[in-house]
């Protein structure tokens, strides 16, 4: 049975600061892809440039604008004349520039077909370090163009600027050149550098708009604010750098304070709920597969035994059982559930104590075709029943509730159900649709259990870039086919639990 199931609703929230959190992680991970892009963009910004490029030609004529006339020239300039220059030179620059007249006269002493708007194009004005100058400079794409029109404008650039003022003089002192090389070319540089940063920003946003629209729970706030639930739990990443901790159990130490802490703080809460309902029987289950269901269920269960209650775990996904894998014990000859339900095996037979967990299974590594047949028969109901009498927890394991029918109908028959969802993977819509499938059995939902919560910290930000060289608990442990544990059978009788056998798997 395949389990792949894609949902593309999504729902308008806010951006949070969990979720700017999220973004900034998403866009450490994909730094690779960020990079590939933005050099690609930059070398098609070269292309471009070299493809679009026209060589320019540029010449320049510099101004010195004098309030005085040639009589009073050589008694010297007081400050008075020279601040009147500087506020001359600034006036003289409009003029010169963007008169229609000079630049008719200009165009015309050319020799060239062209127009007095086209050669105001051409031309840029400025001043210069000393405010008194004023610099004109011709640009075109021939050297021959520029240098006569920069002849022309000096031949008839004093006719227009003596009618403005009369008193003052622009004194030419550096005579047009032509131009003997092209002026030198940067839009290349300019181009690989937009075409950079335009390809980073591109990948940037592609990756915040499809976290956005996916409208996933990222934070464990995100429980309460968009699924209205209870949180019960939030189980924070584990990364398996000791290549001794096969399992991610919370009886091994190597795991981690905040990971057994973690689930503590899940078995206090359900504790809590079960006194105050009654409740016994809780099914465990998600959305999708791999959100980590059947580890949190697992963690679950041995925090419950260590607390010195009696616990059953059972594996009620029969599709793909996968609890013997995460807790790495054989099940090769273990009918399980199906076993009982068919009447090829009694309860008793079939549960089995683990003193090294504490804990009672009821387990299969053999999957089933007709599960969703099997678990609505009423065989199933009675032997829930039968095993709530037995014992003070019974944790149950199904497939995802988004996906299949089976947990839905398991779940009619137990207390209360708790859902497993995992950071960033079902859209909030799905999740909140396969909780309303399971109300509607009249089982109570009494929380969720956010799964593979990251840190909002400078470390975990680092840690989080680094994520698919890491493995989390939760990944893997289930719905793979194919999988061959041939350990030796266990064999465990729980009406002879103190006198059990000891196993080291």
């Amino acid at each position: 049975m395949d389990y792949n199931y894609k949902d593309t609703s999504t729902e308008e929230n806010g951006v949070t600061l969990a979720q700017v959190m999220q973004y900034a992680v998403r866009i450490l991970q994909k730094w690779w892809l960020i990079a590939i892009c933005a050099v690609v963009c930059a070398v098609v910004g070269v292309v471009v440039a070299k493809v679009t490029y026209e060589p320019s030609y540029s010449t320049t004529i510099r101004f010195a604008i004098d309030n005085k006339s040639e009589n009073t020239v050589a008694q010297g300039q007081t400050s008075s004349d020279v601040n009147a220059a500087i506020l001359l030179a600034r006036n003289y620059k409009q003029i010169m520039l963007n008169s229609d007249t000079l630049m008719d006269a200009v165009a015309k002493g050319s020799g060239y077909d062209i127009t007095g708007s086209e050669v105001k194009n051409m031309l840029r004005a400025s001043l210069g370090e000393e405010q008194s100058i004023i610099e004109i400079t011709v640009t075109s794409n021939s050297a021959d163009l520029t240098y006569a029109l920069a002849t022309s404008y000096v031949n008839n650039y004093s006719s227009t600027t003596e009618k403005a003022y009369q008193s003052t003089r622009a004194n030419i002192y550096d005579e047009p050149r032509k131009p003997e090389k092209p002026n030198a070319d940067n839009s290349m540089v300019l181009y690989a550098i937009l075409g950079f940063f335009f390809g980073a920003a591109a990948v940037v946003f592609v990756i915040c708009m499809s976290i956005f629209i996916k409208d996933t729970l990222k934070s464990a706030d995100d429980v309460s604010g968009k699924l209205n639930r209870k949180l019960l739990g939030q189980i924070s990443r584990v990364k398996k750098s000791d290549k001794s901790m096969k399992k991610l159990l919370i009886s091994d130490r190597k795991t981690g304070f905040a990971f057994i802490e973690s689930f503590k703080i899940v078995r206090t809460k359900l504790e809590s709920i079960a006194k105050r309902h009654g409740y016994k029987t809780f099914v465990f289950t998600s959305s999708y597969e791999n959100e980590g269901k059947t580890t949190v269920a697992t963690n679950t269960a041995l925090a419950l035994a260590k607390s010195g209650k009696s616990v059953l775990l059972i594996d009620a996904d029969l599709r793909k059982p996968a609890v013997y894998m995460s807790l790495g014990v054989s099940a090769t000859n273990e009918l399980g559930l199906a076993g009982v339900i068919n009447g090829e095996k009694s309860i008793s037979e079939s549960i089995k104590y683990f003193e090294k967990f504490n804990l009672f299974l009821l387990i299969t590594s053999q999957p089933v075709a007709d599960s969703s047949e099997l678990l609505s028969s009423e065989n199933m109901e009675e032997i829930i029943e039968a095993v709530k009498n037995e014992f003070d927890y019974v944790v149950i394991d199904t497939p995802p509730a988004g996906v299949v029918a089976d947990a839905a109908i398991v779940a009619q028959y137990a207390d209360a159900c708790v859902m497993v969802v995992r950071n960033d993977f079902a859209p909030s819509r799905r999740i909140k649709r396969t909780i309303d499938d399971i109300e509607m059995t009249g089982t109570e939902v009494v929380g969720c259990i956010f799964n593979d919560s990251e840190s909002n910290t400078a470390d975990g930000l680092a840690k989080r870039s680094r994520r698919h060289n890491s493995y989390g608990y939760g990944y893997g442990y289930g719905y793979g086919y194919g999988y061959d544990y041939s350990h030796e059978n266990s064999k465990y009788d729980k009406k002879r639990r103190t006198e059990s056998e000891k196993t080291d798997r």
